[in-house]
């Protein structure tokens, strides 16, 4: 979830215990020169009072917004409420938090899934046979590897209604891309059929789209590593992993994955990574908290031939690397970004298969953003201009997150 904003406890209270008051009364501004759409706002349950939260509807005058009940840090728990809403550049909004008992059903437009294999036979290492089930949760089987076939799409998937991603939960531990030529939800229906050659037809273009990106042994886009004697060393080996979708929409999906015992510079350490996305939304958010932070980490974009390295040049928090090319599988226009924050004092570096963010400020805890554009999207990205432009949108609201107060 991007650009999440807190409301003041003392205030909702307030407001919500007077009994003529008809609802919280929530200004909301936009300080871009930009219009903004598909804005996520949180509130913490905890500064809501007690009541059925099934409840509470957010209306921008009459007209209801999407609204999610959602599980941040992935134990369990609903701990905040969460909506969106579309501001023009420089534009002011009011938005009413109340009880109603007509509440809309808005399209899902958000899904995180996990697919094992049930009912298989285990030949010569692979899970033969059998059939893809979704489970919420999952502990990797001892030994796995890739292309075993016990995971459909290989691991964890989310999308939005623009892009879909993946993870192999495998010794690779990279992050691919799905390319999506519709606004609909895809997962459910795809990685469940191979061809001929025993390949997943997802990897041919199909009318949903396809897998646009190439991986191999790089970072991919955005996965998680370390940086040790200037060498990239992956989450490969590690004593156990498990996975789970801690959010499934209809507006935010996230998936959250324990590593432990992770093999890395003599040491073992143990990883949490949660990955989220919003409707609406190319960005997958990555927040990672480690067990040891006297490491240096990093993160990254897959080389490819034929793309041209972008910087951003501000001086603001907020910055990013970006490739614009024809990088995709499809032989078309992709674009591949990570945004990263300058309080964690990135460095920016490179080896023969990726260009690399190093986190060198030492911290517990780590968060930057990644996003693909694919020309092929409804309403996509044509050209490197059109990709500027996003780059600069996207940016500018990081750098001036949406501004609260009660009225």
């Amino acid at each position: 979830m991007k650009n999440l904003l807190w409301l003041n406890l003392f205030l909702l209270l307030l407001l919500f215990g007077c009994k003529k008051q008809t609802g919280i009364k929530i200004n909301i501004e936009n300080k871009t020169d930009q219009k903004i759409t598909y804005q996520a706002v949180a509130i913490k349950i905890s500064e809501l009072p007690k009541m059925n939260l099934n409840e509470l509807v957010a209306f921008e005058g009459n007209k209801q917004l999407p609204t999610q009940l959602v599980d941040s840090d992935g134990d369990g728990k609903t701990d905040e409420y969460l909506f969106l809403i579309n501001l023009e550049a420089k534009d002011s909004k009011i938005i009413t938090l109340k009880k109603s008992e007509h509440k809309k059903i808005f399209k899902q437009r958000a899904h995180a899934e996990i697919s094992e294999k049930r009912d298989y036979k285990l030949v010569d290492g692979v899970y033969t046979g059998g059939k893809f089930v979704s489970v919420k949760r999952t502990k990797t089987p001892k030994g796995h590897v890739d292309h075993n076939l016990y995971y459909k799409c290989e691991g964890p998937c989310w999308e939005s209604d623009k892009v879909a991603y993946r993870f192999y939960i495998d010794q690779r531990n990279a992050t691919d891309i799905f390319g999506k030529k519709v606004n609909d939800i895809i997962l459910p229906n795809i990685g469940h059929t191979y061809d001929k050659s025993g390949n997943e037809t997802y990897h041919t273009m199909a009318n949903w789209g396809m897998d646009i990106f190439k991986v191999g042994n790089s970072l991919g886009i955005g996965s998680f590593a370390a940086f040790v004697n200037n060498k990239v060393e992956m989450i490969t080996k590690r004593d156990s992993v498990i996975s789970l979708v801690t959010n499934d929409g209809p507006i935010y999906a996230s998936v959250k994955t324990n590593y432990f015992g992770w093999h890395v510079n003599d040491k073992k350490i143990d990883v949490e990574i949660n990955l989220s996305i919003v409707a609406g939304s190319r960005l997958t958010k990555c927040e990672a908290v480690v067990s040891n932070q006297n490491l240096l980490y990093c993160t990254g974009l897959s080389k490819h031939n034929g793309t041209e390295l972008l910087k951003s040049t501000n001086s603001n928090k907020w910055n990013y690397i970006a490739l614009w090319g024809k990088q995709s599988l499809s032989n078309d226009n992709l674009g591949t970004i990570i945004f990263y924050n300058k309080d964690y004092q990135p460095n920016i570096t490179e080896d023969n298969l990726s260009y690399i963010v190093t986190f060198t400020s030492l911290r517990k805890k780590i968060k930057y953003y990644y996003a693909a554009c694919w020309e092929q999207e409804v309403n996509g990205i044509k050209n490197k201009k059109e990709f500027l432009r996003y780059l600069n949108y996207e940016i500018e609201k990081l750098n001036k997150p949406i501004k609260l107060s009660i009225k």
